[in-house]
């Protein structure tokens, strides 16, 4: 069983090659990967898909010390970078094939790339195959000298989504928000709009899923307060098959997809305080309608695809979510396009041009 060398950088990057990580799995390669962030440590290490998950520093990437070790122990046949890290001694490896998957080039990379292009044009052009997110990609790259035969445009990895369990956790009536990944500040300004939204539409049911289910309590109590006739519950609550208040807070793992999939309207949270963003194409999948805050920096391309589907709806605060929800109620919402179209083609192109090539 040949070794198959996979490095991504850190939790995102895993996250992004997961489906390519399933694909290698399914055709009986042997799966190292490796990371250098140590806050990836016990995330990667509890994931199935790899054997073997190894650490990397950023000195050993740079420079090769402990590098060269890694090499004489797993001696992989094949190496896959995923997205961006560009320290000399990692593109300069030697083995018998070599890939950039999802590969990407931010501005402050780019300028940086160009004041040394020489020296960085010799590293790439050693890859069997650069696959790039985009064709602006695919551009810079050549800018910098790298051979134009070795790169292709195979779209965002990022965007690549099927989810494996869609089922309803609970039955819901009437016209359904659903905000998920919640974060505490977040929340208050949801409870605000939604105020003001069963004025207009009094079969509203609002699901708060905080992202991180212990603090399904403290929102509990805010939305108590906030709303003292309203009938609240959290989610461990529900023991019939169907829900019959006004709003649910999830204090359970596992079933924010499901609850996705039966909203009219969603809100992804990590959005409208400074976290990033959480992940935009988990409601589109289903064809939802995606509000999101300005701070989805960590998705920024996931922000583009959703505004070219038509599903993405940009808010500020309370009054922004009250208006866009009024109006997908009254209007709908114009899916153009299918996320499950758009992740297949995708991913049929990593996978004929990587595999054909392993």
């Amino acid at each position: 069983m040949e070794t198959v060398w996979v490095h991504t950088p850190s939790v995102g990057e895993y996250n992004t090659v997961k489906p390519l990580l399933e694909l290698l799995k399914e055709n009986k390669h042997r799966l190292v990967v490796t990371y250098s962030s140590p806050r990836a440590e016990s995330f990667l290490k509890g994931q199935k898909i790899p054997d073997e998950v190894v650490h990397l520093n950023i000195p050993s990437l740079a420079w090769g010390k402990d590098l060269n070790k890694f090499l004489n122990v797993y001696n992989p046949r094949v190496f896959i970078l995923v997205e961006s890290d560009r320290y000399p001694a990692l593109l300069s490896v030697k083995v018998e094939k070599k890939f950039i998957v999802n590969a990407r080039i931010s501005g402050r990379s780019f300028k940086f790339l160009r004041i040394f292009r020489g020296f960085y044009s010799r590293l790439f052009n050693t890859f069997d195959k650069i696959m790039c997110k985009d064709r602006k990609t695919c551009a810079k790259f050549r800018s910098i000298g790298v051979n134009p035969k070795i790169l292709t445009t195979c779209g965002n990895l990022k965007a690549v989504f099927s989810p494996k369990v869609v089922s309803p956790p609970v039955q819901l009536k009437g016209f359904v928000l659903v905000a998920g990944s919640t974060h505490k500040g977040e929340e208050e300004i949801l409870l605000s709009a939604f105020g003001e939204i069963k004025k207009k539409i009094p079969s509203a049911v609002l699901v708060i899923a905080p992202r991180h289910p212990q603090r399904a309590k403290e929102v509990l109590k805010i939305a108590k307060g906030k709303f003292p006739t309203l009938k609240t519950l959290l989610r461990s609550q529900v023991f019939t098959p169907h829900f019959e208040g006004d709003i649910l807070i999830v204090d359970t793992l596992g079933e924010l997809l499901g609850f996705y999939r039966v909203a009219r309207v969603t809100f992804v949270g990590g959005s409208l305080v400074p976290i990033g963003g959480h992940n935009l194409l988990e409601p589109a999948y289903f064809g939802k309608p995606v509000m999101f805050g300005p701070f989805v920096g960590k998705f920024s391309d996931l922000e583009k695809l959703l505004k070219e589907m038509g599903l993405a709806y940009p808010v500020k605060r309370a009054e922004d979510i009250t208006a866009t929800v009024l109006r997908i109620y009254k209007r709908g919402a114009t899916q153009k396009g299918s996320l499950e179209e758009i992740s297949k083609r995708i991913l049929d192109c990593y996978k004929r041009e990587l595999f054909s090539l392993l």
